[in-house]
Formats: structure tokens, C-alpha cells, sequence
């Protein structure tokens, strides 16, 4: 079972907070971080993603195919445009190095910007500054290169299929609450979301009835909204999943066995049905679900 749900507030609250609190004060790099989700969004809402890693050790901003920011534990990356770059950024000093890539020898990381090579090729004249200290002190200085950067990934790289799958609600939610300032997820937030709770589903197969329960039950009833160009409520993937269990295959209205079996895992397949929609106040509970097949989840709604 993966460490990270992707989908959770409390989960990014957790980490990403921790992550934030190691690299300064005051959640100035989570606003400069909020701002480029912000420009990322208005160039193209189909072609970047923040990914909170499953292990909860790191947090990348990736713009079409190319990373752009990443903080973890022990550094922060920033992509910029080495022409963009003024002439502050370019001397050496103690709190980043520069790291480009050559195709012979991998990854160079330097401390002279004349020896530093082209950091990706899909970005001509790219550039990525690895801080280890004080980046409060130069987000505003590297702020304009950084935004360079961004809008030509945005417009000339295209976002691989992984990365949609690996895009955070939870960290985009966190963000708006710290900042204070509510942010719109990309446009394919709904397949993210969805595949986040087959994944998180899939790692519950050996789980005990008893830990689901536990599981299903820390999460909070009251289900969570979160913007795109539509909103998307998030369920609980643990109360889908015990709803699923309790039906043992057997559709709730009907009381047949459920049609087929889902490729993958094997299973009944069966569909959770909310009695009281979430849209109008209903919980995310299970008191307040059922498992049924797909002609009486159909006729639940429309009949």
C-alpha cells in the first residue's frame, strides 16, 4: 500500500508542510510557488502537473514534459533561461550552485555559470539553480528567468501520460490554504483523481477488514471540492473499497451477482452509489453508500 494519497489534504498538509518549514519562513516559497502554478495554468490548463511524490520526500512543479521546480528534503531546484538570468545570479555564491547536463557525462553541477551546460534539450538555454540555503533571499531575483522558463515549456513540450496520473489535489489544496490565495488544478484533475483511487484501491487488496474500517473512518465525512474548470468532489477511496467488500459481488437493488469481473484485479464489478448525492450535503460514509451493478446504479439516477 503506497505511503501517499495524493487525493488528501492531510497527507500534503503533513509533508509538503514539513518540506516548506525546512527551507524558510513566513510560506514565501509556497506563494512563489503558487504564483508559477498560476502562470503554468493561464499559458496552457492542460500541460502541467505538481506531483507529490509517494514517499512524501519531495515536490516537483513540472511544466509540459520538463521539471521546473522541485523542493525535497536536502535542496530546491529551480529551472530559469541562463539569458534571463541577471547578472546577481551569475557570480559565485555560497547559497546555490548551477547544474546543467552534458550528454557524455550526465549531470554537471558547478559553481561557474560560464561552465554550467544547457540543463534540458526540449528548453534551449535552460539552466537550473540548486539551492541549499536562503532561497528567501533570491526568489524575488530569479522570479522573471523562472517564468521564461515556464512559458516555453508550457507552449513547446507536451505532458507525458505518467505525469497525469502523479498530479496532487491534496498538495494544490494545501497550497490554497496556506497561501490564502485558491488555485485551479489542470484540466485533467478528474482522470488524476481517478486514477489515484484505483491505485490507492489496488493497495488495499491484502488489507484486513478491520484496518480498511480504520482507514475509511479517519477520513473526513464531509466530502472536498476542488477547482478546475469545473468542480470535482474527492471521494474516500477506503469507503469505496468497504462498500465494495460488503457487497461480496451481490448488487444492493437487485440482488444479483454483479456482470462481470474487472480486468486487473479481478473482482465483482460493482459501482458505488451515494443514497444522499454529495453535491446535495450527503456524506462520504459508508452508512450513506451502496455497491450496485451498472443497469441499477443507471436506474438510481435517471429512473
Amino acid at each position: 500500500m503506497a505511503d501517499i494519497d495524493r487525493n488528501s489534504i492531510i497527507d500534503a498538509r503533513k509533508h509538503t508542510g514539513e518540506l516548506f518549514s525546512i527551507h524558510g519562513k513566513d510560506n514565501k516559497l509556497a506563494v512563489f510557488l503558487s504564483n508559477k502554478l498560476r502562470i503554468a495554468n493561464k499559458a496552457n490548463p492542460h500541460n502541467w502537473n505538481l506531483n507529490f511524490g509517494l514517499s512524501g520526500k519531495f515536490l516537483r512543479f513540472n511544466v509540459g514534459q520538463e521539471y521546473c521546480i522541485q523542493i525535497s528534503e536536502y535542496e530546491i531546484l529551480v529551472l530559469c533561461l541562463k539569458d534571463e538570468l541577471p547578472q546577481e545570479c551569475k557570480r559565485s555564491h555560497a547559497d546555490f550552485f548551477f547544474r546543467g547536463h552534458n550528454k557524455e557525462t550526465g549531470e554537471i553541477n558547478t559553481t561557474n555559470f560560464t561552465e554550467a551546460p544547457q540543463c534540458l534539450a526540449k528548453v534551449p538555454n535552460s539552466i537550473g539553480l540548486v539551492f541549499k540555503q536562503n532561497i528567501d533571499s533570491w526568489l524575488s531575483v530569479i522570479s522573471e528567468s523562472n517564468t521564461g522558463f515556464i512559458k516555453y515549456a508550457a507552449n513547446n513540450t507536451h505532458i507525458l501520460p505518467q505525469m497525469v496520473g502523479a498530479h496532487s489535489v491534496g498538495a494544490i489544496e494545501f497550497l490554497s490554504e496556506i497561501t490564502g490565495v485558491p488555485l485551479h488544478n489542470p484540466s485533467f484533475a478528474l482522470r488524476a483523481i481517478s486514477e489515484n483511487e484505483e491505485r490507492i484501491i489496488k493497495g488495499l487488496q491484502g488489507v484486513s477488514d478491520e484496518k480498511l474500517n480504520e482507514l475509511a473512518v479517519a477520513h473526513n465525512s464531509q466530502p472536498r471540492k476542488t477547482e478546475t474548470n469545473t468542480s470535482v468532489y474527492i471521494r474516500n477511496p477506503y469507503v469505496v473499497e468497504q462498500a465494495k467488500r460488503l457487497a461480496n459481488g451481490i448488487c444492493h437493488d437487485c440482488g444479483n451477482l454483479a456482470p462481470f469481473v474487472k480486468k486487473g484485479t479481478n473482482e465483482p464489478f460493482l459501482e458505488v452509489h451515494h443514497r444522499v448525492p454529495l453535491s446535495q450535503g450527503g456524506e462520504d460514509t459508508i452508512a450513506n453508500v451502496v455497491a450496485l451493478c451498472p443497469n441499477c446504479h443507471r436506474q438510481r439516477h435517471y429512473g
